[in-house]
């Protein structure tokens, strides 16, 4: 299976939405790279909700790429904006987490008007 499942799938969904790591310096453009920062981390939020795991897992990963390369020249840092604001957008339209029935033991899929139509 070329998926991984459980908390291995946001690492593997993470790096699929994005070419490089998405490192930002903090000392220069912190205002870019903060604003990159809590949208990831909002999109994170609303996709896995009360899922503390996966929600623990997407942080841990965030915080990890944004350090991985932390004092990026200047003219990377754009990029690096924009490849944490496409994760971002990669996590809102394109990934829904499935909840477990307990009646039925069946994973339930509610998809969100983001999920099915893309202005």
């Amino acid at each position: 299976n070329p998926h991984p499942a459980g908390p291995a799938a946001l690492t593997w969904m993470l790096s699929a939405c994005r070419r490089k790591p998405l490192a930002i310096p903090v000392r220069a453009f912190a205002s870019d790279a903060s604003r990159a920062y809590r949208e990831l981390l909002r999109a994170q939020r609303q996709l896995f909700g009360e899922d503390a795991r996966a929600r623990a897992a997407a942080i841990t990963e965030t915080r990890e790429q944004f350090a991985l390369n932390a004092d990026v020249r200047e003219s990377e840092v754009a990029s690096k904006v924009q490849d944490a604001r496409d994760a971002a957008a990669f996590l809102r339209h394109n990934v829904a987490q499935t909840v477990r029935d307990d009646d039925s033991g069946n994973f339930v899929l509610t998809p969100q008007p983001e999920h099915i139509s893309r202005s």
